[in-house]
């Protein structure tokens, strides 16, 4: 990846050390706020899905402006020394340049050593063998636990399953502690402590990436078309920017819905959007909201707003409304009964999730500055979905498309446009979401009748699970190459697929190279068998449990009928002498020892075959 812009001096190397959630935002949020800055910024190594990152910026300067934005980052360290071994981090800790490190190691400085490990606990001898491992530095000040001018980190890495966490670190780092990311803002703008929410007011921690996106800054301008609660709002005024926003909903806008939380039955006096921003003590950003049809605004067509963020209706828990009636013209005596109505309430009609998006990057274009930005979140039934049906328009261009997966058919994509140019005259924008999420709703809810069968093969066609965490999640991390195999539906199993899974079956624990291999199985029973470097992964959905070769008596495929043994177990497993529980044709069996009541027996059960293309 190229730097954004040249590094006009000597650039220091510093580590990114990462929380490990929503790992598709990461890099775009990093982009986006170094965009924001004018930060020159170079990665060292392409940035993967381990939760660190090593950079090259100019001064510790950019690395406190950027790290005061960002939310997906815990800390940033000057980066001393790496290496896959202690003997290699030491070597590279020496080869650091001295007049680097005495100014922060001077009599005259305190300092203190920290070991943190990323997926294992050390207890508090081990971490106190590995400080005195770097007696060599050139200490010369005093020890301070609490206040040290200069912290040390010596972070450790041993990847990202737990099951793997025997082999030692797979990387090391030692580091000067530079400044924390904005974590603390997760828990004090928690929506468990906030004054007014909503069935989907936004998460905390989303409507600040969002804001990030947004590049949001001190005397911007921001707008949200759906408004809602207003959670949106108050992260983007929290850095600075001045929130209004509109909604169709009376009630939402003035706090008249049923209360959400489970211990409240009616809304408080006190309760507004408006609320909110007091409790935060950011009234003064607070511009005003106005209940409005964004299918219909009455403002005038000029280039105003510096961002607009918002989170359209799905129509899953809101509902997609617009002002229209879907009866016939109205005749002159309604016209008269409604002119005598001391109040009149105008008549709602479905609003197509097309045209919320055409009507959204419509107004985008008419109202952002050239170089504002739109930031939405798109529904999409996975299975659906395509890229180049994402809502455009001839005056935005596309920045980021990243996806937060909601359910194993379902996800929504967060989308950030910037606006290149003004619109021409007869320029409109372009949706192509009629037969992909204009009827997002009756799909989301037909989902809801899936077999645990084919739910289980949904879960092998996408590269993300439901906690947001990709392919590196679910991998065993090894020095060699990492081997990855696809899974497809099978309908039939021919003779040489039959072949196949028994040769995988036979080698497997054998095979030091392969660090996944993955047979996705329907069923009805509640286990999912996740196990990696020489190890088997059973997704037979439910709650997750790790098991090891020696917990499988066999996996094989049986060609024969009903009532007809498909065979001894190999010598190679570890367990023989063992035989495979009869079963029908083109099944799979699986024997797996479980905890059943106070014992442990082994269990067998039958499942519709999903071959793996090797």
């Amino acid at each position: 990846m190229t730097a954004l812009s040249p590094l006009r001096q000597p650039a220091k190397r510093y580590l990114l050390w990462c929380a490990n959630e929503h790992i598709e935002f990461r890099i775009p949020e990093i982009n986006a706020i170094s965009s924001m800055f004018n930060i020159p910024l170079m990665w060292i190594d392409k940035p993967k899905e381990d939760p660190y990152l090593i950079v090259e910026m100019r001064n510790e300067g950019d690395a406190r402006r950027l790290m005061s934005r960002c939310m997906l980052v815990r800390s940033c360290f000057e980066l001393w020394g790496q290496g896959n071994t202690e003997e290699e981090l030491h070597s590279s800790i020496k080869l650091f340049p001295l007049d680097m490190m005495k100014p922060h190691l001077a009599p005259e400085k305190t300092f203190r050593v920290r070991v943190e490990s990323f997926n294992k606990t050390l207890k508090n001898a081990e971490k106190l063998k590995k400080i005195e491992s770097l007696s060599y530095l050139p200490f010369e000040g005093k020890v301070d636990l609490k206040h040290a001018s200069t912290c040390l980190h010596l972070l450790e890495y041993y990847g990202l399953h737990p099951n793997e966490t025997h082999r030692g670190p797979y990387k090391l780092f030692l580091g000067r502690w530079v400044v924390d990311g904005q974590r603390e803002l997760i828990s004090k703008f928690s929506l468990k402590s906030r004054t007014y929410i909503g069935s989907t007011s936004m998460d905390a921690q989303l409507s600040f990436i969002m804001a990030n996106f947004a590049q949001v800054q001190p005397g911007s301008t921001i707008v949200d078309p759906f408004v809602g609660t207003g959670s949106v709002l108050v992260a983007a005024a929290q850095f600075g920017g001045h929130a209004w926003g509109w909604d169709i909903d009376y009630l939402t806008l003035h706090a008249r819905t049923k209360p959400t939380r489970h211990s409240q039955k009616e809304r408080t006096a006190g309760e507004s959007i408006l609320s909110n921003f007091e409790q935060y003590g950011l009234k003064h950003k607070y511009l005003d909201v106005v209940v409005m049809d964004n299918a219909r605004p009455f403002w005038r067509d000029v280039p105003y707003v510096d961002a607009i963020i918002t989170d359209p209706p799905y129509g899953i828990r809101e509902a997609m409304e617009r002002v229209g009636t879907v009866k016939g013209p109205k005749t002159a005596e309604d016209t008269i009964k409604q002119q005598s109505s001391s109040h009149h309430f105008p008549s709602k009609m479905n609003y197509n999730l097309s045209d919320v998006y055409c009507d959204l990057i419509n107004f985008a274009a008419r109202h952002l500055v050239v170089g504002g930005r739109l930031v939405f979140w798109l529904p999409v039934f996975r299975e659906d979905y395509d890229e180049n049906h994402i809502p455009s328009h001839p005056c935005l261009r596309i920045v980021f498309n990243c996806e937060q997966v909601l359910t194993v058919h379902a996800s929504r994509r967060l989308i950030t446009l910037v606006k290149t140019r003004h619109p021409q005259e007869g320029e409109v924008g372009k949706c192509q979401v009629t037969d992909l999420n204009a009827k997002f709703r009756d799909k989301f809810f037909q989902a809801a009748s899936l077999t645990k069968e084919e739910r289980a093969s949904l879960k092998s066609m996408f590269p993300r699970d439901k906690r947001g965490q990709g392919l590196a999640y679910r991998l065993g991390e090894s020095k060699n190459k990492t081997k990855v195999l696809k899974m497809e539906a099978a309908s039939e199993c021919s003779s040489g697929q039959h072949n196949m899974l028994l040769d995988i079956c036979s080698k497997l624990p054998h095979l030091a190279n392969l660090s996944l291999v993955k047979f996705t199985f329907g069923g009805r029973v509640a286990m999912d068998h996740r196990v990696y470097t020489r190890q088997f992964e059973f997704k037979l959905g439910g709650r997750t449990v790790n098991a090891a070769p020696r917990h499988f008596v066999c996996a094989t495929l049986c060609s024969a009928s009903v009532g007809t043994n498909s065979g001894d177990l190999s010598p190679t497993w570890p367990l023989p002498g063992k035989k495979v529980v009869p079963v029908g044709v083109r099944t799979m069996v699986v024997a797996a020892r479980t905890k059943v009541g106070k014992g442990k027996e082994w269990k067998s059960g039958s499942y519709s075959p999903y071959i793996t293309s090797y």
